[in-house]
C-alpha cells in the first residue's frame, strides 16, 4: 500500500504544479506556523481557530498541512497524502468563503475574499493525488 501511495512517474508537468503549490501554500503555513510572513505565529493561529468553534486537533492540522505539508510537498514526499489534506482544508475553505462570492476581493469592494483562490488550489491538489509528485521527487526514488 505505501508503495502505491508514493508511486509516480517521471512527469515533468507533475512537478511543476507540485511545486507551484508548494511555494504558493507555504508562506500561508509559515505565516501560522512561526509567525513569517505578517502571520501570528502558532499560539495566536491555535487560538483564532478555537476561538471560532473549530476543533483544536483540526486547527493543529491545519497549521501542520499548510506548513510542513507544503515543505513535503515541495520535496515531493508523500505528496498524494498531503495533496489530498490540503484539498479538505480547500474544501472547507470554499464554504466558508462561499458568502463573498467567487471572485477575490483585488478592489477591496467586497465583504470578505471569494473562493476562485481555493478553487485552484483543489485543481491542483486533486492532480498530485491522480499523477503523484513526477519528477525530482523522493517519492520517484523511494519506489524505483
Amino acid at each position: 500500500m505505501l508503495k502505491r501511495l508514493l508511486q509516480t512517474d517521471d512527469n515533468l508537468t507533475s512537478f511543476i504544479i507540485r511545486i507551484t503549490v508548494a511555494l504558493v501554500m507555504l508562506p500561508h503555513g509559515l505565516q501560522k506556523l512561526v509567525g513569517m510572513f505578517g502571520g501570528y505565529g502558532f499560539k495566536a493561529t491555535m487560538n483564532f481557530f478555537t476561538s471560532n468553534g473549530t476543533p483544536a486537533v483540526l486547527a493543529f492540522l491545519v497549521i501542520i498541512t499548510e506548513s510542513i505539508g507544503a515543505l513535503l510537498i515541495l520535496f515531493g514526499f508523500t505528496t498524494r497524502l498531503w495533496a489530498l489534506m490540503l484539498t479538505v482544508i480547500m474544501l472547507v475553505a470554499t464554504n466558508m468563503h462561499s458568502a463573498n462570492g467567487f471572485f477575490m476581493n483585488w478592489a477591496g469592494t467586497q465583504k470578505g475574499e471569494g473562493f476562485e483562490y481555493h478553487l485552484l488550489v483543489i485543481g491542483i491538489c486533486i492532480a498530485l493525488i491522480v499523477k503523484g509528485a513526477g519528477r525530482w521527487s523522493v517519492d520517484r526514488q523511494l519506489t524505483k
